[in-house]
């Protein structure tokens, strides 16, 4: 049972349009007699809709109707009269309100009207046409969506908003029921306690947002993994804890070696990274904790400790007799020999050092080009969020990024005299520059890891037109992720200041950029990136100052600096 189904219920109506309404008319130069037939007849309409050659005149609600009619003489005089006259004598405007009004504002401006008229029944003002809304529909939709929100502010302090799992309180509060139950038909219950192991370092790599990621990755795996019945909340951090009613201490530990095994397996990818982990977890039994519910969670825990120390990556048993156990039913991996003193070493997390070292380089070679601050992350950040909208796959991502960190990796090759010279380049130095490409390919395909994300590295000087360097490649022969990183680097080097120039403005670059579709860029992804840098315009500069900030986190903290 997870808070979130608790919440499916049917949302109350917030808007006048949603209400039920009545919508009965009447020429306002009928006469009375025709109002009343119509009040006798529909004993629960409010009001009645007045229109003149079909078009919203006023309304005449019953109660105000009937009081001038029942005064002395009053149906004697106005039964013979059309209800133009009878709503001139009454003379009280309706409160006229449109169809997309809010419930809550609806109610205030009612509330707000004399005393005689609280009550009197609304105009709902609607596209093509006028209806009548009475109080108490009103008064109640309002006393429905005051309770819905009172149901849904209590849930969310039960829920914790980043996994929608339980939190700590709410756990709690929905393990109590379950536990009793089986402790009275003298059923076992046992708990799981889970922790991410060296979470720390996902958030001190990575960053703190990649690392909510992989919390809610953790999270909804984890529900994957057990029934319908069991109960998974986030403890707190990065530990999260499972309840499994009615089950025997072996079958929890075959759940929580599915959950283990089936973490150890996966690869997490987020913003162009690709992240291992592997959990560690203590099992408990209420057997063993003598009914306690708190001791339960107490054991569970002192058991996940015990996997911590154990070398991580391990499924721990409470045994109050032998001390702590490892699962005997785990695998080859997990079953390690478990020694006091003597803790597993843990397998290198190798995509974490192979992003470590990119990233090491990428500052290296800004540490050489004091102009390019900055840029291999900003421009990072963009190609990523570009190559989304082209489709591209999560997986591929991975390589996007570190090829788009590694673009100008091949210049480690060109001497300083030329990379920095202030003036015009000669046509002997140009091509020398233009060799950088090459560079850039002799040294990463070599390197295993890395070959996949060569194409940005080695392609992203290839013009659409096919004039580009270093092969002269044209159109769809540039690989994708080349042709967008193209785009991007040329975006982000435009809007910079340079020694020999000036940053250009965003309507320059938008311009300059759509000038060269078809020549230098390829003019379906320009279109998409023209669109893109409108949209970010239109919510103003503040996702692009995130974005800027990431990368200035990314060059502030980054551990190999």
């Amino acid at each position: 049972m997870q808070p979130d189904s608790l919440l499916h219920t049917t949302l109350p109506f917030e808007h006048l349009q949603e209400l039920p309404h009545f919508d009965f008319a009447i020429d306002v130069d009928a006469p009375v007699n025709q109002i009343i037939q119509q009040f006798n007849q529909n004993k629960f309409i409010p009001g009645v809709i007045v229109t003149s050659r079909n078009k919203f005149f006023g309304m005449l609600s019953r109660r105000l109707c009937f009081e001038a009619l029942s005064k002395p003489f009053g149906l004697e005089v106005y039964s013979k009269r059309s209800i133009r006259d009878l709503y001139i004598h009454i003379g009280v405007p309706p409160l006229i309100l449109n169809e997309d009004t809010r419930i809550e504002e609806a109610v205030r401006l009612a509330l707000l009207r004399s005393p005689r008229d609280i009550y009197e029944p609304i105009v709902v003002r609607g596209r093509d046409s006028h209806r009548i809304i009475d109080m108490q529909t009103l008064l109640q939709s309002q006393c429905d969506l005051l309770t819905h929100l009172y149901s849904e502010v209590q849930q969310l302090s039960l829920k914790d908003p980043l996994t929608n799992t339980w939190n700590r309180r709410g756990f709690f509060q929905a393990a109590q029921t379950p536990v009793k139950k089986c402790i009275s038909e003298s059923q076992s219950v046992c708990a799981l306690m889970i922790d991410i192991d060296k979470f720390k370092r996902v958030n001190d790599f990575y960053g703190h947002f990649v690392g909510d990621q992989v919390l809610k990755y953790v999270a909804r795996e984890c529900h994957f993994c057990i029934r319908e019945s069991d109960i998974l909340g986030r403890f707190g951090g990065e530990e999260f804890i499972i309840l499994l009613p009615s089950t025997d201490l072996n079958e929890a530990c075959q759940v929580a070696e599915r959950i283990r095994n089936h973490m150890e397996q996966q690869k997490i990818y987020v913003n162009g990274y690709q992240i291992s982990i592997t959990v560690s977890i203590g099992v408990s039994d209420i057997m063993q904790s003598r009914g306690s519910i708190d001791l339960l969670f107490t054991q569970a825990d002192e058991a996940l400790y015990s996997a911590k120390w154990a070398g991580r990556n391990q499924v721990v048993i409470y045994d109050p007799g032998n001390g702590y156990r490892l699962n005997e039913n785990a695998s080859k991996t997990t079953c390690a020999v478990f020694r006091k003193g003597d803790p597993q070493i843990e397998p290198p997390d190798e995509a974490r050092i192979y992003d470590e070292t990119i990233e090491g380089w990428a500052h290296a070679l800004e540490l050489r080009d004091k102009e390019s601050h900055g840029h291999s992350h900003r421009v990072t950040s963009m190609t990523i969020s570009l190559a989304h909208l082209m489709g591209i796959d999560d997986r591929e991502m991975v390589n996007v990024r570190r090829g788009a960190l590694l673009h100008d990796i091949g210049k480690i090759a060109i001497p300083d005299n030329i990379l920095f010279k202030p003036g015009k380049l000669t046509q002997d130095e140009w091509e020398i520059m233009k060799k950088h490409p090459v560079y850039a390919y002799e040294l990463l395909f070599p390197i295993t890891y890395l070959k996949q994300a060569i194409d940005i590295p080695y392609c992203h000087h290839e013009r659409w037109d096919g004039s580009g360097y270093p092969r002269g490649l044209k159109g769809e022969e540039i690989p994708l992720t080349a042709r967008i990183f193209s785009l991007v680097d040329v975006w982000d080097a435009l809007g910079t200041d340079r020694c020999y120039r000036p940053a250009w403005s965003a309507q320059e670059i938008r311009k300059y950029l759509s000038e060269q579709a078809g020549i230098q860029f390829d003019p379906t992804i320009t279109t998409i990136f023209l669109e893109y840098l409108e949209e970010l315009e239109q919510k103003g500069t503040q996702l692009l100052t995130e974005m800027n900030q990431q990368a200035h986190f990314l060059v502030l903290n980054n551990p190999v600096m």
